[in-house]
């Protein structure tokens, strides 16, 4: 299902719904995981480190969820 007329240049799954919902997906489980790991967010080594590990995580998790590639 095509949600808007989108330009040549972006990828070709950012006009379906499934791509918004993977990044949906994306957002709770970071946000989730950083609430329960991260007391205050401070941009230190250790939590971009941390923060690039919940993103991996999280991206593992949409894809399960979503069957994609």
């Amino acid at each position: 299902m095509k949600m808007f007329k989108k330009p040549r240049w972006l990828k070709p799954e950012i006009d379906e719904p499934k791509y918004y919902l993977h990044v949906l997906i994306l957002v709770l489980v970071v946000y989730g995981l950083v609430n329960y790991f991260v007391e205050p967010m401070e941009i230190t080594f250790n939590n971009v480190i941390l923060g690039i590990l919940f993103l991996t995580i999280a991206d593992v998790i949409a894809h399960t969820i979503l069957k994609l590639d």
